[in-house]
């Protein structure tokens, strides 16, 4: 009896010690509970082991590489013979990749994970085919990608063969591409970059050229939409420039132009006043120069001092009455040999001026009031609205414009805004409802075209 339970309670020794082996050997795997942004690459790079040796162990879609938060997955022990066996796996893969493979061109709005789900594979698969690093996601348009596999038409026999997995790990799928898709452009902001609050009126191409930029930098540091968003901030990479610097050598530039302008407009206007002075006076003595010899040919000596007495009242009057004779011509000539310079320095005179619809008085002016005021000072009838304004002159192109003409922006016939330009890029108008009359920057507006006045 006593030997019989010897045997038994030996037995059962033995057999609780295969089981606890068999546990020891079971529990040499770590177990690893999903966290929220948790990759299988994540999983292996903690562990040490590899991403198909995890796949493998918990059955996870090679292709997909989905894992869902909240899912406990099985960590195999990092040894010599899973080594082994993961690199014979990866040159399997790798070779059959190669085998494989066809060149694709990259389109604009293509991404590594929109390429991986075209051609049903993975990120890691496309970086690795590449030669591109782990944590690599910007590709440009016109880069020639080598990719496995063929254009997945449909997912239809992925689902039809786990209907039930794929309807609960949907929206993590899309939820993850979420991710990734917004998460590219945030690794590309280099060590030198600035930031831009967008203004209205402005594009990609007009920012990028402020900067000295491409677009392209643009769009691969920043998340952008189909369009740009008033009040968005940009990051610029690697500025070539400084638009406030720029803005403030401009307008320095502007207002020294603008200075010379006026000192030249005073400097003729007065050259004008004083001709016309000349001329007058000429043509008030050349009367009396006439009259005197013949008088003094008749004339006793008596009658000649008197004569010239009342000549030199005469001369008086007359030239106490010259300054409402010089005045008039000086109006005529400021109408009729107004220059550009003349017209830009004039208009310039009504910056700040508030924007008031329908204005066309300083006391508030619209777009079109302002060229009409500016251009009736030098007597030219130009029109009131900007409609009329097209036909006041000819059609030239922007780049064939000169100082004081005027600009246009929108089509012959259903123009919306008129401006004088200044030279360069600059122009003055009154801009909108809330703002006043202000010098503008054709680099950040850009006119449609040009009308030299007749």
């Amino acid at each position: 009896m006593n030997h019989t339970a010897k045997k038994l309670l030996v037995g059962t020794v033995g057999a609780a010690g295969l089981f606890l082996a068999t546990t020891a050997t079971a529990n040499a795997d770590t177990t690893h509970k999903v966290a929220k942004n948790d990759t299988v690459w994540d999983l292996s790079q903690k562990y040490g082991v590899s991403i198909q040796a995890i796949e493998a162990l918990n059955n996870i879609d090679q292709n997909s590489h989905l894992i869902v938060t909240g899912q406990t997955l099985k960590v195999p022990a990092k040894d010599a013979q899973v080594s082994e066996n993961n690199n014979t796996a990866q040159a399997a893969d790798k070779k059959a990749d190669t085998e494989n493979t066809s060149d694709v061109t990259v389109k604009a709005g293509d991404t590594l994970w929109t390429l991986a789900q075209q051609y049903n594979t993975s990120v890691e698969k496309l970086r690795e085919l590449n030669g591109l690093a782990a944590d690599a996601y910007l590709i440009h348009p016109g880069n020639v990608l080598r990719v496995n596999g063929t254009v997945q038409a449909t997912q239809q026999p992925a689902q039809t063969e786990q209907p039930v997995q794929q309807q609960t790990e949907q929206p993590v799928v899309q939820q993850e591409a979420t991710q990734e898709q917004a998460q590219e452009p945030q690794l590309v902001v280099s060590a030198n970059h600035t930031t831009h609050t967008v203004q209205a009126g402005e594009s990609l191409y007009s920012i990028a050229q402020a900067y000295g930029v491409t677009v392209d930098s643009l769009r691969s540091a920043n998340n952008l939409g189909a369009t740009l968003l008033v009040g968005q901030t940009l990051t610029i990479n690697d500025p070539a420039k400084d638009p406030a610097q720029e803005a403030a050598a401009q307008q320095a530039a502007q207002e020294q132009a603008a200075s010379q302008a006026q000192q030249e407009a005073a400097t003729q206007q007065a050259a004008q006043e004083q001709a016309a002075a000349a001329q007058a006076q000429q043509q008030v003595q050349q009367p009396v120069q006439n009259q005197a010899p013949a008088q003094t040919q008749t004339q006793a000596p008596a009658q000649q001092t008197q004569q010239t007495q009342q000549t030199q009242q005469t001369q008086q009057v007359q030239q106490q009455a010259q300054p409402a004779q010089v005045q008039q011509p000086q109006q005529q000539v400021v109408s009729t040999s107004a220059d550009g310079s003349a017209i830009a320095a004039y208009a310039q005179s009504f910056i700040g001026i508030p924007y008031v619809w329908g204005g066309s008085t300083p006391s508030g002016f619209d777009c079109s009031g302002l060229t009409q005021y500016v251009y009736a000072h030098f007597g030219k009838q130009i029109g009131r609205n900007t409609i009329a304004q097209e036909s006041a002159g000819t059609h030239i192109p922007v780049s064939q414009a000169q100082v004081g003409d005027l600009l246009f922006w929108g089509t012959p016939g259903s123009t919306y805004h008129v401006a004088i330009y200044l030279g360069g890029n600059s122009f003055v108008a009154a801009p909108e409802p809330g703002q006043s009359v202000k010098i503008g920057n054709m680099a950040y507006f850009m006119p449609s075209f040009a009308v030299h006045v007749n």
